[in-house]
């Protein structure tokens, strides 16, 4: 696929990967506390128990097959070499020993817990942290007690899930993946170019999909291939079809990190899109375009410091118009033609995008925020931080002070 005048990549592809799983139809009850017993739904936050991630609390039709739980802890743990520091507790008292695996990519420190047996059918188990077994790191002690309990089914998983409709799309470094899962399942991406690949670790188990993260390293500007692949809890796996791709030439890392589309002066001169230059030597905005959802304007032959700062403005802006902020000294003073994009910034909420000379998309802001209330005027939208993907949370969603150059 050219790269020439692409700023994203965007695929789709279905795929029949299996049969139909036979848990399809996974069910969750709520989880009931045992009397007596401190779980960690009532007392975690106290007493420093783990939290049961998956299979929830209170989950039933868990395969007899189960390849893992998995469990989040207060921070990372000093892992026993010889004891088995946790259980799975049968109703009937029968144990199953789980043995403390890797940790597990989660909001927070979560850790892989493996049977070491299959599981009874229809049978409540309740996991247990043994006495004495799990330190945090630093010696804490993580207490005794059960995190909670879920109920098998009938009969082990045997199927893969089936993985449908699988979109990617990269931009400015990131990401964009979605697809769906007939069963609840682990996702991933699997990227491959040539001999070099990478594997998108995409977090909590479901079945529908949409992430957006950064770009693993990989080659730029070559032929690639991805696949999702889904892992369901009794660790059968399927991927998707393949997408071919082509991953994007590499860009400076320039960054959109503030925009101004309803100045507190004249629309006509005083809207800006501000650039913050990440490398660590200039970087030219030779060849490069500003573009929002209509227009583009050429960027002129200007350099934008190591670490500084660039506004992009109309032909006519003003500095210093006692209205609006002044832009910091040593910043970039970028003047388009006429004004910026097809006729200025929409207050609606413009999408707007740096782009490179040969197409890829260097950074972009969505539009994600409607600026056109009285509250917004003088008021700009600010990234909230420079490695964030663009998407909504990237951007503040209420009036800030215009910062150009700061």
């Amino acid at each position: 696929m050219p790269s020439s005048r692409i700023c994203s990549l965007a695929l789709l592809a279905c795929a029949a990967c299996s049969p139909n799983t036979d848990l399809a139809a996974e069910r969750h009850a709520p989880s009931t506390p045992t009397g007596g017993v401190t779980t960690a739904s009532d007392a975690g936050a106290v007493f420093g128990l783990p939290e049961l991630v998956d299979p929830p609390a209170g989950a039933v039709q868990v395969p007899t097959n189960l390849a893992r739980i998995v469990l989040r802890f207060f921070g990372p743990l000093q892992v026993p070499e010889s004891i088995a520091p946790l259980n799975l507790r049968a109703s009937d008292g029968t144990q199953v020993a789980l043995a403390l695996g890797d940790t597990v990519l989660c909001s927070g420190t979560c850790y892989a817990a493996i049977p070491t047996g299959t599981l009874a059918a229809a049978t409540s188990y309740a996991v247990e942290v043994v006495a004495d077994a799990l330190h945090l790191q630093g010696g804490k002690p993580v207490p005794a007690g059960q995190v909670g309990s879920f109920t098998t089914a009938d009969a082990p998983d045997e199927y893969a899930p089936l993985v449908s409709g699988f979109a990617l799309t990269i931009a400015e470094g990131c990401v964009h993946a979605q697809f769906m899962t007939d069963e609840a399942a682990w996702p991933a991406i699997i990227i491959t170019a040539g001999v070099e690949g990478a594997s998108l670790d995409l977090g909590a188990i479901g079945t529908e999909f949409d992430f957006l993260t950064h770009l693993p390293d990989l080659p730029f500007d070559v032929d690639a291939q991805a696949v999702a692949r889904a892992v369901d809890r009794a660790g059968n796996s399927a991927d998707s079809s393949v997408l071919a791709l082509h991953l994007p030439p590499k860009t400076p890392r320039l960054v959109i990190t503030e925009v101004l589309a309803n100045p507190a002066g004249s629309e006509y001169t005083q809207e800006f899109v501000e650039l913050n230059n990440l490398e660590s030597e200039p970087v030219s905005l030779a060849g490069m375009l500003i573009e929002d959802k209509t227009g583009s304007d050429v960027l002129p032959d200007l350099a934008v410091p190591a670490g500084g700062f660039a506004l992009v403005v109309a032909a006519n802006f003003v500095p210093d118009d006692g209205k609006d902020p002044v832009p910091r000294d040593g910043t970039v003073i970028v003047r388009v033609s006429g004004r910026i994009g097809a006729d200025g910034l929409s207050n609606d909420g413009e999408p707007v995008r740096l782009v490179s000379g040969d197409g890829a998309v260097v950074s972009q802001y969505g539009g994600w925020v409607n600026v056109s209330a009285t509250a917004w005027n003088g008021m700009s939208v600010h990234r909230v931080s420079v490695d964030a993907c663009d998407q909504p949370s990237a951007w503040t969603n209420s009036p800030e002070m215009p910062t150009p150059g700061w």
